[in-house]
């Protein structure tokens, strides 16, 4: 392709309407070169400093303008072994380290509660049909404990649990089932301005205080973040493309 010759003029279509631009000189004085070797790296004021712009006499040196910085104390713990406040623990005993009777009467209570106010929502027909007997922290532990063999031993169908693994000697799979369909940690309505979380606040508090006083963390300390399955609909959960995971709940 032949190249257009310099004398030729451009189309006006392909002009520019807009007027020539005009470089304006700068009316800020031009600031002295400066010999980084010449300037003390190990002098705090000197490294961080910000050179004023050069005086009219060339003989003066630049003037440095200091910079102060804030003291910084920090108290490092070092080489300090993380340790358990406890030991020798069952596994009940671990369980009811975190899962203490405060934890499970208050989930006793709650998913009574939230039992009564649907079922007094329901229908007269359906109310008979739904015969509720309430609850006890015992029969909470048992139902948790089902969740916590439903993760150990994972099946496709939950009522093979009971036909495969007998789990009928410790909870029916109906009562299961009306437990499970009722269980509540907070069955008050959401006030004004509460979080998202407010139904598990409570019961996430306490376990955390349990955490913190079962464990003394170790002075090496590193904090991940963690994608939480959620197959549900909520506003709260969190888009990653990179993780296996992709739009669950971030911890």
């Amino acid at each position: 392709m032949l190249r257009p010759q310099r004398n030729i003029q451009i189309p006006l279509r392909y002009r520019s309407n807009s007027p020539p631009r005009f470089e304006q000189a700068s009316k800020q004085p031009k600031r002295r070169r400066i010999d980084p070797a010449a300037i003390d790296r190990n002098n705090v004021d000197q490294a961080l400093a910000v050179i004023a712009p050069a005086p009219e006499s060339i003989d003066e040196l630049p003037t440095f303008i200091p910079t102060e910085l804030p003291q910084f104390e920090a108290n490092y713990v070092l080489y300090r072994a993380g340790s358990s406040q406890y030991s020798n623990l069952s596994e009940l005993g671990f369980f009811e380290l975190f899962f203490s009777p405060i934890v499970v009467q208050i989930l006793s209570d709650e998913t009574n509660s939230y039992a009564e106010i649907h079922r007094h929502n329901l229908p007269h027909p359906l109310r008979k049909d739904c015969r509720w007997i309430p609850t006890t922290p015992a029969e909470i532990r048992v139902y948790l404990g089902i969740h916590l063999h439903f993760g150990l031993y994972q099946l496709a169908i939950r009522r093979d649990y009971w036909r495969i693994h007998k789990l009928g000697q410790f909870m029916g799979r109906n009562r299961f089932e009306q437990i499970h369909h009722y269980f509540s940690a907070n069955s008050a309505p959401a006030q004004l301005n509460a979080p998202w979380f407010y139904r598990i606040q409570r019961i996430a508090d306490l376990i955390r205080t349990a955490c913190q006083n079962a464990y003394i963390p170790s002075s090496h300390i590193t904090i991940d973040e963690a994608m939480v399955a959620f197959e549900g609909r909520s506003n709260h959960t969190v888009k990653l493309k990179n993780k296996p995971i992709t739009d669950d709940y971030k911890l």
